[in-house]
């Protein structure tokens, strides 16, 4: 299960990474190389969304962490400036 925390006060958990991907991208408006990289740690990875003015707080396993990072990196959902 991975969990998205946000400014709301409700967190967002998904059964499966896939899930989670569609998530960050509808968040981004579609709109690739617009979300900004700001952290990867051990179960942890924070993005920041300029769209939506929210900073992605997603927690879970660190095989499905990696795999999210590895993804929007090499579809080029992170802005590269």
């Amino acid at each position: 299960m991975i969990t998205i925390l946000t400014n709301t006060t409700v967190p967002y958990e998904f059964k499966t990474k896939e899930q989670c991907m569609y998530y960050v991208k509808e968040r981004a408006l579609g709109i690739k190389k617009s979300l900004r990289f700001i952290e990867k740690d051990t179960g942890h990875l924070c993005v920041r969304c300029p769209v939506s003015g929210d900073y992605l707080e997603i927690y879970g396993e660190q095989s499905d962490i990696d795999w999210l990072h590895r993804n929007l990196s090499k579809h080029q959902w992170y802005r590269t400036d």
